[in-house]
């Protein structure tokens, strides 16, 4: 860990604002991806002038959670836009400029100046009824209850919001009722409301993380919920005495490749190899490379993306994601896991496979710390001045 002092300088204001053609607008949108390193490139920027567009004024992490890109991007992004004279910079968020509407209504043609997503329901396709209103009120007293997350194995802690309307759409499409629950890892504790809703037969918890199953374990008693927690490291074959004898899997797995080989493997061993059964993904929003090599891998253990819903989780404090990521309602035959030699086990997590340094400010007194995630976490930081709250101002990639 090292104290590196303040950093940050005001970026230089263009002092005049030149009129773009079509080609030079176009460049234009090619450089800020290519100067921000947008995976998705130039479609990533227009889809942030076409967010801003039709929701301003808008917040940097409204931006993030609506384009399903880093927060980081968002930032940069928005400031080159406002160097540019294309935005402004108001309380309430991001709003263009004359010159911007003028500039992207000619160029980009946008005309429909909101969203036709359902206002009620916020796009996931459904309602909590009183009876998981009920469920959600109880479940907010019980999130707080929650440990620190372990950044190490990629922890994140979705919202008590999101937890309940996991229970609520499993329910929905059927997949609870009467069923055998197994959640591949429950930082979320989603199975508080899954078993509060009355409807499985069974639900069972594995997870590494002891915190986390004494947590379910004290909640389950108090409730009566008959929760069962099992300690279980995924690197590991689950039990044979719990292989093939669910119906319905849930997981939140790191957002890698192979953690996300491993963690649907075990959930194939729930299921049953050679069975069929149906599965929950969440999962991170990723540049379209990703996205098809994340379908082969799917599709490869004899599942089918049934069902996708972006930004259907929300979670606290992941700017790094955009605070969201998607739900994927998976279903399978024929099943069949990645064998041992298949998943790269050195490479589970996010800091494994892009290690990271970040540099976080205090907010009492301005210091900034640089942080590699392995000899001090930012979970456990304490600033020399005593302070505990620290916002992300950059971060790099080791080489």
């Amino acid at each position: 860990m090292k104290v590196i002092g303040k950093m940050g300088k005001k970026a230089e204001k263009i002092k005049e604002t030149k009129p773009l053609n079509k080609i030079e607008f176009k460049s234009f949108l090619t450089k800020i991806a290519n100067d921000t390193k947008i995976a998705e490139g130039e479609k990533a920027v227009e889809d942030i002038l076409r967010c801003i567009y039709r929701n301003q004024p808008i917040s940097t992490k409204k931006i993030a959670q609506y384009t399903k890109l880093p927060l980081p991007i968002i930032a940069k992004v928005r400031t080159i836009l406002e160097r540019n004279r294309i935005l402004n910079r108001e309380k309430m968020g991001a709003v263009y400029s004359e010159y911007g509407m003028d500039l992207i209504e000619k160029n980009l043609k946008f005309k429909l100046n909101h969203d036709l997503e359902c206002p009620i329901c916020n796009g996931k396709g459904i309602i909590l009824n009183e009876y998981f209103e009920d469920i959600l009120k109880k479940h907010k007293k019980y999130a707080k209850m929650r440990p620190t997350v372990n950044t190490s194995i990629d922890q994140s802690f979705a919202t008590p919001e999101t937890a309940t309307y996991r229970a609520a759409f499993m329910a929905d499409r059927g997949d609870l009722e009467g069923k055998r629950i197994l959640f591949v890892g429950d930082d979320d504790l989603t199975s508080i409301p899954t078993a509060m809703s009355g409807l499985c037969d069974e639900v069972v918890v594995m997870d590494i993380d002891d915190r986390l199953l004494n947590l379910i374990g004290e909640i389950s008693e108090k409730e009566g919920l008959n929760i069962k927690t099992i300690k279980q490291d995924f690197r590991n074959p689950i039990k044979n005495e719990y292989k093939g004898i669910f119906d319905t899997i849930f997981t939140d797995p790191p957002y890698t490749l192979d953690g996300l080989k491993l963690f649907l493997s075990r959930g194939v061993e729930g299921l049953g190899e050679g069975g069929e059964g149906v599965l929950y993904l969440a999962f991170s929003h990723k540049p379209i490379d990703e996205y098809l090599e994340l379908q082969r891998i799917i599709n490869s253990m004899g599942f089918v993306i049934y069902e996708l819903i972006p930004g259907f989780n929300i979670y606290e404090g992941s700017e790094i994601i955009g605070n969201t990521t998607f739900l994927a309602r998976l279903i399978g035959k024929n099943l069949k896991k990645f064998e041992e030699g298949e998943i790269d086990l050195v490479k589970l997590y996010t800091g494994e496979v892009k290690p990271t340094i970040r540099y976080y400010k205090c907010l009492d007194c301005g210091k900034t710390y640089e942080i590699d995630g392995k000899n001090i976490r930012i979970e456990n930081l304490t600033c020399e001045c005593g302070g505990k709250k620290f916002k992300m101002i950059k971060r790099k990639k080791i080489k």
